[in-house]
Order: structure tokens, then sequence, then C-alpha cells
């Protein structure tokens, strides 16, 4: 289930971050996260916190509620 959700929670965030036309750099700089980092949670290979998520969320300009929209 973890691995899964961490897939899906990538996916997620690399499609709207694809979609405000924002880099990994960029995104990561904002969050205060290393680009790898944030890399490797849309690669799937992390599973972010609640917190995690949140503060890319903020980064990318949106609420957590927005966020998780057609999730």
């Amino acid at each position: 289930e973890k691995k899964q959700f961490a897939k899906e929670i990538g996916k997620h965030l690399r499609k709207i971050r694809e979609s405000k036309k924002i880099s990994q750099e960029n995104l990561s700089l904002k969050a205060g996260y290393y680009r790898t980092y944030v890399g490797k949670i849309e690669q799937g290979n992390y599973s972010p916190s609640l917190h995690t998520i949140w503060r890319l969320s903020h980064a990318l300009g949106m609420t957590l509620t927005d966020f998780f929209k057609n999730f």
C-alpha cells in the first residue's frame, strides 16, 4: 500500500507541477527541499508526510484541499 501511495502521489505532484510550468528546482527552492528529494517523491521512491505535501502544495500556490482534488 505504501509503495502504491508513493507512486500515485508522485504522479499527482508531477502532473500539478508541470501544469503550472514550475521546474523541480524552483518547486524545491520554494518549499525548502533539495531538488533530488522532490524528484524522488515524483518518481515514487519516497512516500511524503502530510507536512511535506502541505509545504509542496503551498509552494505551488495551492491549499491541501486543492492539491488533493482529482487525486
